[in-house]
């Protein structure tokens, strides 16, 4: 599933499915970057996630109305971010040896609201069993449903970068 533009570091792109697979597995906050009407609209948010195949599949719950939905319902077109294994790279007395370990993952997508309660429940599910890895909860009321707000985001295309630290090569 990845695609889109040609990257720049080409020697920095991950293309082995598992190693991308493990990196969302491993964030726990995701960046969404909406068209604003004046400026783009960027906001951290915890969310889960499921594979269908190798389409990746994001739900981010919060208030059912507000600047996040009244933005996506506007124009569901987004661009999603996540990183991680941040570390820095010690060079030597020059500025220029140094660098910077990291892992990063950017997509494109579209985003939608969720309205039935059973896709809420499902998309509920998935999130806390990501945020809250192996913590049992109980069911969620039909009410608390009603109220929550869900979004969904089919991720398009997506592309992952790495730059690993010596020590974990």
């Amino acid at each position: 599933m990845t695609g889109g533009k040609r990257m720049r570091r080409k020697k920095r792109q991950v293309t082995d499915f598992e190693t991308i697979k493990q990196m969302v597995e491993d964030s726990q906050v995701l960046r969404i970057a909406m068209n604003g009407e004046e400026y783009p609209y960027v906001v951290p948010v915890n969310f889960g996630y499921e594979w269908i195949e190798e389409e990746l599949i994001l739900y981010v719950h919060g208030a059912s109305e507000g600047k996040k939905v009244s933005m996506i319902e506007k124009n569901p077109k987004v661009a999603v971010e996540m990183d991680g294994n941040h570390q820095l790279i010690k060079g030597s007395r020059n500025a220029a040896s140094y660098s910077y370990a990291y892992q990063s993952l950017i997509g494109f997508g579209k985003a939608e609201v969720v309205e039935d309660l059973e896709a809420k429940r499902h998309a509920l599910h998935i999130l806390m069993a990501h945020a809250a890895k192996g913590a049992p909860f109980d069911e969620i009321p039909e009410k608390m449903l009603q109220r929550t707000g869900v979004i969904k985001i089919v991720v398009a295309s997506y592309t992952m970068k790495e730059n690993l630290h010596p020590d974990k090569q």
